[in-house]
């Protein structure tokens, strides 16, 4: 209730603007094929893409006030919008819509040259294939790096106006300068350690400052109001690991598919395993996006724990469960028809 004045239209508007938009011509992309004009399927897919864009637009126009609240005023006990504007172009807001077009980006085209790859692998002579395993490829190849370079910018905003989360994510436990980059440890919330770190000296200084000497704020600068570390240390590096990985598969797949060559097979069944490497480093990062933010729901000005409702825990363990499940079972349905349908090729 505090915070739904903001909350609730940015919400609406995403469902009056892409929801519906979204679902009309979804129905026409996946089901059309051979039963529309070309053009039609073509502008349902295209119709579909904006949608979808005009949705993450809103949603995070949202959360990422959540994160950097803007453009607010106090109404008693309600927060209210001062000013649209600035609460929908919230500080954070340029940098997180940018790097997750660019992680959808990326994720479809892994989707793309995997699919295409595993086609291959069963019929090495589809033209068609290696024409969409290249397509993937160069895309991807072009993404990554300024992925990585809207990710450096990101990671900049985050410690400006959320240096706490940086701390958790470089498991930085004592405010210092020359900070080390932990490349890898096991963080230790309760004695406030890294066990088992390999560090490289003034590495952290030098990423988030840019000055191999700069002071940077630890844990203890922020306690009580600090994330969990582990979670969002482990996190972290998923993505970030992940996101190297796709870069040198990527531009190593652009190498080997040169002048129309086709891949070795074990490159082929490397790109197959790669398929949804996508989904994996974009879900890492909202695990670091969401816990990093923690204790707070709407930094700041509303706790995770003063939104909490009365449900009890069994029935949010059951809730839990049943989405667990059903998420699970649609997951698994929907690999099944991907690769089969992939198997198949253009006779699907």
């Amino acid at each position: 209730q505090r915070v739904g004045n903001i909350a609730g239209p940015l919400l609406a508007y995403e469902v009056l603007t892409a929801f519906f938009l979204e679902a009309t011509f979804l129905g026409v992309m996946l089901f059309g094929m051979n039963r529309v004009p070309g053009w039609v399927h073509v502008l349902s897919a295209a119709m579909v893409a904006i949608g979808t864009t005009i949705s993450a637009f809103w949603i995070l126009a949202l959360n990422s006030w959540m994160q950097t609240p803007a453009g607010h005023a106090i109404d008693g006990s309600q927060i209210i919008a001062g000013d649209w504007l600035q609460v929908i172009f919230n500080p954070s807001f340029p940098y997180r819509f940018t790097h997750m077009l660019l992680a959808s980006g990326l994720t479809a085209s892994f989707v793309v040259a995997g699919l295409s790859a595993w086609r291959l692998l069963r019929a090495g002579e589809d033209a068609s294939a290696r024409n969409t395993l290249r397509t993937g490829l160069v895309v991807a190849a072009v993404l990554a790096p300024l992925q990585i370079l809207v990710g450096d910018l990101h990671g900049l905003n985050t410690l400006e106006h959320q240096p706490a989360k940086i701390a958790a994510i470089e498991a930085i436990w004592k405010t210092q300068k020359s900070v080390p980059l932990v490349l890898f440890a096991v963080p230790d919330d309760e004695r406030r350690r890294n066990d088992f770190a390999v560090e490289i000296p003034k590495g952290g200084s030098l990423i988030l400052r840019h000055d191999a000497e700069a002071e940077v704020q630890g844990i203890d600068a922020f306690v009580p109001d600090a994330a969990p570390v582990a979670p969002v240390f482990f996190a972290f590096r998923v993505m970030v690991g992940m996101g190297v990985l796709m870069l040198l598969a990527a531009w190593n797949g652009v190498w080997a598919t040169r002048r129309g060559m086709l891949p070795q097979r074990w490159m082929l069944w490397a790109f197959s395993g790669f398929t949804f490497a996508g989904w994996i480093a974009t879900l890492a990062g909202w695990l670091v996006t969401e816990i990093g933010r923690q204790p707070w729901l709407v930094t700041g000005i509303l706790r995770t724990r003063e939104a909490v409702g009365g449900a009890s825990g069994a029935q949010l363990g059951a809730s839990l469960t049943g989405y667990i499940i059903t998420y699970t079972v649609m997951l698994i349905a929907y690999l099944v028809v991907l690769t089969h349908l992939a198997g198949k090729g253009a006779n699907a």
